[in-house]
């Protein structure tokens, strides 16, 4: 920005301690992304991963798809479609590697998006809540089940329309 917006460095100074705090931030949550680069690189592009740079126990399944003409000719898969041209019977680890690492992000939203919601049905005024009501209340706030009343009306004998 200093180079395309040169009047900008006059308020630079003002924002450079929130920056370098988001910086620090950014740096603790994501410190684990670094010693996880060979699982990210295996899961990304397993044909073109280092074998010995991967756990033990998933080296040998990995020599064989590096090997395999197969999957040679399938390079440009990537991603979850690659994962799922492997049988399970014959790579069951690395079957479970990709699983594991495909539902990584996915559990994280899931997880943050559930806090949120029990956040908004535990408001300050609806603090006595029992533990068994919020269950309940989780269960039906979390789920993604559209309810059709009125077609649940139409098939009652004589349904109670009064209100």
């Amino acid at each position: 920005m200093r180079r395309d917006v040169p009047e900008c460095e006059n308020i630079f100074h003002k924002y450079r301690a929130d920056i370098e705090t988001l910086q620090q931030q950014f740096k603790c949550c994501f410190h684990d992304f670094h010693a996880m680069q060979p699982r990210i690189a295996l899961f990304t592009d397993p044909l073109s991963a280092t074998v010995s740079e991967q756990p033990s126990e998933l080296q040998l399944e990995l020599c064989e798809i590096q090997s395999d003409p197969f999957f040679q000719a399938k390079r440009s898969e990537r991603g979850v479609s690659f994962w799922r041209l492997l049988q399970e019977s014959r790579f069951p680890l690395l079957r479970d590697f990709a699983l594991s690492m495909a539902s990584m992000f996915g559990s994280t939203y899931i997880c943050e998006s559930n806090f949120s919601t029990m956040k908004h049905i535990k408001s300050k005024k609806r603090n006595r809540i029992s533990d068994d009501v919020l269950f309940q209340l989780m269960r039906i706030g979390c789920t993604n089940i559209d309810i059709d009343i009125q077609s649940i009306v139409r098939q009652q004998e004589r349904p109670q329309v009064s209100h």
